[in-house]
């Protein structure tokens, strides 16, 4: 009977050492040059990311807005009746009336307002919206921390809530 050829070298005195050095793990030198260059990518990487989510959550701030303004018009319409978005343009806190939906304006700030005031020592107004579908109209100017801008109108005969981008 005639062994394998990887029996008898199994059998050789160098054999079991030159098995044992290629299981071996990394060396010092090859793990501190690869934990060195995923520091470097995470050092580029990083900014970007954190510039994107920032960018991100302010959008949503402002989708949010702009949801609750279309669901004030959607509420005055199916009740017939007056439904208001009360705003406060030092705070940039809002609230629907009539329910418990409430926010605030983060990450952006607003620059300039057209709406019914309530109160405009305060900085205080709402926008209407009524039964047949017409509001009281506004034009927010909007403008996030890197320069971005945004107007957001709330058209006078249809109610329509439209909101725009880079706008100067």
């Amino acid at each position: 009977m005639k062994l394998p050829k990887i029996f008898f070298s199994s059998l050789r005195p160098g054999a079991r050492r030159d098995a044992r050095r290629a299981q071996d793990g990394f060396s010092l030198l090859e793990l501190m040059a690869v934990l060195g260059l995923m520091a470097l990518l995470l050092g580029l990487v990083l900014p970007g990311l954190l510039h994107s989510w920032e960018r991100e959550a302010n959008r949503a701030t402002l989708r949010e807005f702009t949801i609750t303004l279309r669901t004030a018009r959607s509420e005055a319409v199916t009740r017939g009746l007056r439904v208001r978005l009360f705003l406060s343009l030092k705070t940039g806190r809002y609230r629907l009336e009539g329910t418990t939906r409430d926010g605030a304006l983060t990450g952006v700030s607003l620059t300039d307002a057209q709406l019914v005031w309530q109160n405009p020592e305060k900085s205080q107004g709402y926008i209407a919206f009524y039964g047949d579908g017409s509001s009281s109209g506004a034009k927010l100017a909007l403008v996030e921390p890197t320069g971005r801008r945004y107007l957001l109108e709330v058209e006078p005969i249809t109610g329509k809530v439209s909101l725009r981008s880079n706008v100067n």
